[in-house]
């Protein structure tokens, strides 16, 4: 089999895993995770109000349709609880 059709460039490893925060590390007293959680926790908490609200959690607009009815009946579940 003619193998020249197949040949597929390799990156290196460090071109596509995540490394360490720069600045945050062992010679911190600051804990990389932590301050990640701290930067994610805002977004979170606006999509968390928008669906409560029967939102879209990415455009904030009223769900309509199947994602409308989903969310009623998760709410329906949430009362029987």
């Amino acid at each position: 089999m003619n193998r020249d059709y197949f040949n597929l460039g390799v990156r290196p490893k460090s071109a596509y895993v995540q490394g360490p925060v720069r600045g945050i590390g062992a010679r911190t007293n600051i804990q990389a995770n932590k301050e990640y959680m701290k930067s994610k926790n805002p977004a979170v908490e606006l999509y968390a109000e928008r669906w409560e609200q029967g939102l879209d959690i990415w455009t904030g607009k009223p769900l309509e349709g199947e994602d409308l009815k989903d969310w009623n009946n998760q709410r329906s579940r949430k009362l029987l609880e």
